[in-house]
């Protein structure tokens, strides 16, 4: 039976177990009074796969990019348990093969020049799956498809993060079939920040020549010593405790009913109605399970700020179809009140309040697109203002000075930040 240890700050919160045959379990370490996954209860009734997946969330999606980080890490095989050992990966938690912390290979830090970095990017974009390059000092772990790398930032230098040193940034290089997608997210983050929603500092950066998108991670808080502590989070896919290949399959009402068991007053239902809101009027056909996340805390669970968000029918080859269906209908241009409506009436929520939220966030959207992407060229700005115009063609949008962000449980004060904060990293 191999073990996986898994920590949270210097406290170990339990051991996941494999099996001869790869079946994995997890057995809580004595004392624990938060559990890691909604999918994970620390009563022990989860589905038998929940453990496994909840790990196999945390790694890339494509067998060929594990294999590149298998080689990068030299780590064993590309089992979930060596390949997370002593790696950076996303949430609270470091895991170890072993029952002690988990220790850097050196105990010296890893500083990354801006020539490292620019390599680093200038391999991601020309080969996806060369974003692992070998480095004894760097291990990570980021889920999904798309290349991209972490870094830490210590001082004012950049250094390769590990278990023991944090990551505190992630870096996604513009790939060759989707040109300009740092320039489109980074104003749709400031778009989020606009329509008073919460989403990371974010922006454009320049390393040696070689242009990236850089976004600061939700899951790490500085602390006064220095040092960078690890934030609990899963994403919507682990709270469900579904496999990766799952991530589009995911249902409105799938994640509707998971927020209400984890609260049954709906702040969290409500909360989230303004994040699927937003995508949709934005015209993100990419805003499935993966990229909607719940962060944990002994004070409770709210929902982390918004990530990936883009508008992604800038790029005539992307399917328009939303992953979650707004009441039965698939693009986002269709949606009208009534969609929104009959959303709310199937998951036994207020309907007046999801269609208002529904109207006044196309409504925020629409007000807000111009100055989101006003320092953008026009060839972008043009062509984005026309496909967010027509996503929210039927949803007759409401223009007031509404928050979306009223109500309990990780809602924000309904203030809209100034125009360039989430530019600034």
């Amino acid at each position: 039976m191999r073990e996986l240890h898994a920590w949270m700050g210097d406290s170990p919160v339990g051991v996941f177990l494999e099996d001869s045959e790869g079946n994995v379990s997890l057995e809580y370490a004595k004392g624990v009074d938060m559990p890691i996954s909604l999918s994970l209860p620390l009563d022990g009734k989860w589905a038998r796969k929940a453990p496994g997946r909840f790990l196999e969330n945390l790694l890339p999606d494509n067998p060929t990019a594990r294999e590149a980080m298998m080689r990068a890490s030299g780590a064993a095989s590309t089992d979930s348990f060596d390949l997370l050992d002593g790696a950076d990966s996303s949430g609270g938690l470091v895991f170890s093969l072993h029952d002690d912390y988990p220790a850097p290979r050196s105990q010296m830090v890893s500083f990354a020049s801006d020539d490292d970095i620019a390599s680093r990017i200038s391999s991601a974009r020309s080969a996806p799956m060369s974003w692992w390059q070998h480095d004894s000092h760097a291990r990570f772990s980021l889920a999904g498809n798309q290349p991209k790398f972490t870094l830490a930032r210590i001082g004012d230098r950049w250094a390769w993060p590990n278990a023991a040193i944090p990551s505190t940034h992630i870096f996604k290089p513009p790939e060759q079939g989707t040109a300009d997608a740092d320039i489109v997210e980074a104003a749709s983050n400031r778009l989020v920040r606009l329509c008073g929603l919460e989403s990371s500092k974010a922006g454009v950066m320049e390393f040696a020549g070689e242009r990236t998108y850089v976004i600061e991670r939700f899951d790490r808080r500085p602390l006064e010593n220095g040092k960078v502590a690890r934030l609990h989070t899963e994403d919507f896919l682990q709270s469900l405790g579904l496999p990766p290949e799952r991530k589009y399959t995911v249902k409105a009402k799938d994640v509707l009913h998971m927020l209400h068991r984890a609260d049954p007053a709906d702040g969290l239902c409500y909360s989230w109605i303004a994040q699927l809101a937003l995508n949709v009027s934005v015209g993100n056909v990419d805003a499935h399970a993966k990229n909607y996340s719940l962060m944990f805390s002994p004070d409770g669970i709210r929902l982390s700020p918004m990530y990936d968000v883009l508008t992604t029918t800038f790029w005539p080859w992307v399917s328009a179809e939303l992953p979650m269906r707004i009441g039965g209908v698939t693009g986002a241009r269709d949606v009208t009140p009534r969609h929104w409506e009959k959303l709310a009436l199937e998951n036994d929520l207020d309907p007046e309040r999801v269609v208002g939220q529904a109207r006044r966030m196309a409504g925020l959207v629409l007000s807000n697109i111009e100055e989101a992407y006003s320092d953008v060229e026009p060839r972008i700005r043009d062509r984005i203002l026309m496909l967010v115009d027509s996503a929210n063609t039927k949803i007759d949008p409401i223009y007031d000075s509404v928050s979306m962000t009223d109500g309990p449980m990780g809602m924000l004060s309904g203030l809209v930040p100034p125009a360039d904060e989430g530019r600034r990293l």
